[in-house]
C-alpha cells in the first residue's frame, strides 16, 4: 500500500512510459499517412471518435469503481481480523484462569496453554498471509510486475522462518501436510479450547464466547479467500482494455480534422494533445487494472504483512514479552 501523499514521479513514469510511446507513435502515424502518403481520407470526423471516447470513459469508470470496491473490502476484512485478534488474545488471557480446585492442571500449565493458543493464532495469521501470497492465473505475471514483486519483497522472511517461531516442531511438521493450513490451525484452536473446558479452566459461557471468536476468524478468512480466488470478471477487464485500444487508435485521426481546420501549420500540435488525452484514458484504465487483485504483492495492495506484524506485536505485548519485533517500515513509500 503506497502511503505517501502523492505518487512519486518515478512511479508515474514506470506506469506511463508505454502509453506515452504508443500515443506518440499513433500521432506521428496519423500525420505521416495524411501528409506524406496523401491519404486525406484518414482525417475522420470528430463526432464518432468523441462518441467512442464517451462510451469508453463510462466503461472505464465503472471498472475502476468495482476494482476499488474489491481493494477496500479486502482492507476492511483485514481490519476486522486485527480487531478480533486483539479481542481473542484478551479473552483467552482473561478467561483461562488457574483454578486451585482443578486436579487436571497447574498454574504453569495454564499459562503455557495461554501462550500456546496465542502463538498458534499468530501462526494462523502467517498461514493466511502465505495463502494470500500465492499466485493465481489471472494475476499480473508480466515482466514489470515480476520485477516489482521481486524488488519489493526481497527482504521478507520465508513462510517457514515465520511460522517456526510460533508453532512447536511437531505442529510445524503437521501443518505442512495440510492443504489449507489456516483452516486446520483454527480447527486445532477449537480442540484446544474444548480441552480447557474439560480441565475446568474456562466455564461453558467462556467456551462459547471463544468459539464464537474462532467462528468470526473463519468468516473473515473465507471473505479474504473469496476475493483472492475470484477474479474480477474478465469480460469487464478485457472489454475495457479493448475499448481503450480502439479509442487511442482512432483519436489522432479524429484530432487531425480539428487541427487542420486551424491550418496545416498547426497539424503537428496533434502529437502532444493526442499524447495527453491518450495518457489520461490509459492511466485510468491502468489504475483500475492494478487494483483488481489486492493480494498479489504489488505496490497498491493491502499491506497484509504489516497488518500481521502489528497484530503479532500486540498479542506478544499482552503476554508481557520484551523482545518484540519491530513494525515493518515503508519501503520506497509503500507498506507490505
Amino acid at each position: 500500500m503506497y502511503i505517501k501523499r502523492y505518487l512519486s514521479p518515478l512511479i508515474v513514469y514506470y506506469y506511463s512510459w508505454r502509453m506515452v510511446l504508443f500515443s506518440i507513435f499513433t500521432g506521428i502515424m496519423a500525420i505521416f499517412v495524411y501528409q506524406y502518403l496523401g491519404w486525406e481520407w484518414v482525417a475522420i470526423p470528430w463526432l464518432p471518435v468523441s462518441l467512442v471516447g464517451t462510451a469508453t470513459a463510462f466503461f472505464v469508470g465503472f471498472k475502476n469503481n468495482q476494482s476499488y470496491d474489491r481493494s477496500w473490502e479486502a482492507r476492511k476484512i483485514w481490519g476486522a481480523i486485527t480487531n478480533q485478534s486483539r479481542s481473542f488474545g484478551s479473552a483467552v488471557r482473561a478467561f483461562t484462569v488457574y483454578n486451585s480446585d482443578s486436579q487436571l492442571t497447574t498454574k504453569e500449565l495454564a499459562d503455557n496453554d495461554i501462550q500456546t493458543i496465542i502463538y498458534r493464532h499468530i501462526g494462523w495469521l502467517y498461514a493466511l498471509k502465505h495463502a494470500m501470497a500465492q499466485r493465481t492465473s489471472w494475476e499480473h505475471e508480466d515482466k514489470a510486475s515480476k520485477r516489482q514483486r521481486a524488488a519489493l519483497h526481497k527482504t521478507q522472511e520465508s513462510f517457514d522462518d515465520e511460522i517456526v517461531r510460533y508453532l512447536s516442531p511437531q505442529e510445524t511438521d503437521w501443518i505442512k501436510t495440510k492443504r489449507n493450513m489456516a483452516t486446520q490451525l483454527l480447527d486445532r484452536q477449537s480442540q484446544h479450547i474444548s480441552k480447557l473446558r474439560s480441565e475446568g479452566l474456562i466455564d461453558a459461557y467462556q467456551h462459547v464466547e471463544l468459539q464464537n471468536l474462532i467462528a468470526s476468524f473463519y468468516d473473515e478468512q473465507g471473505k479474504s479467500e473469496r476475493i483472492k480466488n475470484t477474479p474480477f470478471p474478465r469480460q469487464y477487464a478485457t472489454t475495457s482494455s479493448l475499448f481503450i485500444f480502439i479509442f487511442m487508435t482512432l483519436l489522432p485521426f479524429g484530432l487531425l480534422t480539428e487541427f487542420l481546420e486551424l491550418g496545416e501549420k498547426y497539424m503537428f500540435l496533434l502529437i502532444p494533445f493526442n499524447m495527453i488525452v491518450s495518457w489520461v484514458f490509459m492511466f485510468m484504465e491502468y489504475t483500475g487494472d492494478i487494483s483488481e487483485n489486492p493480494f498479489e504483492g504489488l505496490l497498491n495492495d493491502v499491506p497484509v504483512g504489516s497488518i500481521v506484524r502489528n497484530i503479532e506485536i500486540d498479542l506478544r505485548d499482552m503476554l508481557g514479552e520484551d523482545n518484540l519485533p519491530e513494525k515493518i517500515k515503508p519501503f520506497y513509500g509503500a507498506l507490505f
